[in-house]
């Protein structure tokens, strides 16, 4: 097959085109891939929400905004993402989420397309890098058309070459759209002629009706005709396998998974004895088709949960085909069947500091960053890991003082608000913060320095500047650790990977 250009590629000139001013980002994998294609004048945000919560500045104002994030952020923007539909918006605003399949940089797979019924904005799912163009330009004028942000969500890598697949027979034709150039619209303060609940109101009557009309109309659906009667409905990533089997199935591809082309789904259904769904990473469209016997996919074991191959469709094609059922799902796989995955670098400056953290005896919350590598032989310094952010909140809820380990980039993204609440409620906790002036994990971005706001709302902290002897790291933590209340001890150091601006 030929290659063409990559997702990013088709980011970069699509954000040209549609003259999308406002460019914003919080990085992460799969996401961090694309942020070169968003331009120098991109700005990277201290977390989702505020990133959001600018977009809907520039959208207000006349601008058309992107806000790019990985599927993970999509909960931290989720606010004011569920307050902006009904609210209305002014020039289109589009949220590009990069979804780790699999995962492969992230601590848990999550399917983003659960936020589109819940949050009321369509959700669009190109299946390959050479529709990511065509996608965003339907989101745009989507958004502008209702009012209201949209989503594009890519289960492909921005990397990922596009590849032809392929060529089939197109019987769903989109309706015409008007060319439009970028967005001049600003916000409408009619809308606060109305309550809220008049808000949901005109909203649900007049909007959502536009939504099902995109939806059923979009140039990212495709139907394949083909013999036989058992047919395959796909979305996102698994489209495009699917799209170049060799076996050729009925198949009709879903552009928008919210709202579905649900007049489109009712037909193929109906005109195929039985239906295999492929989809990443969860059953998102086959729980919606379940009360129907002739679904099967994930829910029926199938299709794997979280990434497929060409192979596992071919094989659940045979497996219904036969009549066959499917045999156990696979083992939970474990740490050491991962390559790509790491401990603490050999050459980390904060050895030292996570052997003195083990050696304290105290339960240790770690953070999403660095830290959460530490949980692992040889170190074995952390117990627990939840959000990026989170340790210092997790720490404050342990039943004797105990330690949080988070970084600056953490502490900056979300971690401040936990220790606001440390100090306001004086909760037992010792802060250590990883100060290395750069997101480590995610590219080596530089991060904003807020050791003068610390100061403020933890008086008397201690700094310890890297190298030190351990026996030096162990007396300060000891001695902060038999303080009652928060403690806060700032750790500096220089990652080897990056040279941060100190």
């Amino acid at each position: 097959m030929d290659k063409g250009p990559t997702g990013a590629d088709a980011l970069r000139e699509a954000l040209a085109d549609l003259g999308v001013d406002l460019r914003i980002y919080v990085p992460g994998y799969p996401a961090t891939e694309a942020v070169p294609a968003l331009g120098g004048g991109a700005s990277m945000a201290a977390n989702e929400k505020v990133a959001m919560e600018v977009a809907l500045g520039a959208s207000a104002s006349g601008r058309r905004s992107i806000v790019l994030v990985k599927h993970l952020g999509v909960n931290i923007l989720s606010d004011p993402l569920s307050i902006a539909p009904s609210h209305t918006i002014g020039a289109g605003l589009v949220i590009l989420v990069g979804e780790d399949v699999g995962p492969r940089g992230s601590q848990v797979e999550m399917d983003v397309r659960n936020y589109g019924p819940l949050c009321e904005v369509p959700v669009i799912d190109p299946w390959g890098p050479q529709l990511l163009a065509l996608a965003l330009s339907e989101a745009f004028a989507l958004s502008e058309r209702v009012r209201a942000p949209a989503m594009v969500r890519t289960t492909f890598e921005f990397g990922e070459a596009a590849r032809s697949p392929a060529q089939a027979k197109t019987t769903i034709h989109a309706e015409k759209k008007e060319e439009k150039g970028a967005g001049s619209e600003t916000f409408d303060r009619s809308i606060w002629d109305l309550t809220a609940k008049g808000r949901h109101q005109r909203y649900r009557g007049e909007v959502l009706p536009l939504l099902r009309r995109a939806s059923a109309t979009s140039s990212l659906n495709l139907l394949r005709d083909g013999g036989g009667e058992l047919g395959m409905i796909a979305s996102g990533r698994p489209a495009g396998l699917a799209l170049n089997l060799g076996t050729k199935p009925p198949l009709l591809v879903v552009g928008i998974s919210h709202p579905l082309p649900w007049d489109l789904i009712r037909v193929f259904v109906r005109d195929h004895g039985r239906i295999l769904i492929a989809e990443e990473p969860t059953p998102f469209i086959e729980a919606r088709l379940q009360i129907s016997e002739k679904v099967f996919g994930k829910t029926t074991g199938h299709l794997p949960w979280g990434r497929m191959e060409a192979e596992d469709l071919e094989r659940a094609l045979e497996l219904i085909a036969a009549g066959a059922r499917p045999g156990p799902g696979p083992s939970p796989q474990r740490f050491e069947e991962r390559p790509a995955s790491r401990d603490v670098c050999d050459d980390c400056p904060f050895w030292p500091l996570y052997e003195a953290v083990r050696d304290l005896g105290v339960p240790v919350a770690g953070d999403a960053g660095c830290s959460i590598r530490a949980i692992r032989p040889p170190l074995e310094a952390v117990d627990v890991v939840y959000g990026l952010g989170s340790s210092v909140g997790v720490a404050s809820g342990f039943s004797e003082k105990g330690v949080a380990l988070i970084g600056d980039y953490a502490l900056g993204h979300s971690g401040l608000l936990g220790l606001i609440d440390a100090v306001k409620n004086g909760r037992e906790v010792l802060v250590i913060l990883l100060d290395n002036g750069v997101a480590a994990m995610t590219g080596g971005q530089s991060v904003p320095d807020i050791k003068s706001l610390l100061e403020r709302i933890v008086p008397g902290q201690r700094t310890l500047d890297l190298p030190v002897a351990k026996d030096l790291i162990e007396e300060v933590l000891a001695e902060e650790l038999a303080e009652p209340g928060v403690s806060l001890v700032v750790v500096r150091g220089t990652c080897p990977r990056y040279d941060a601006e100190r």
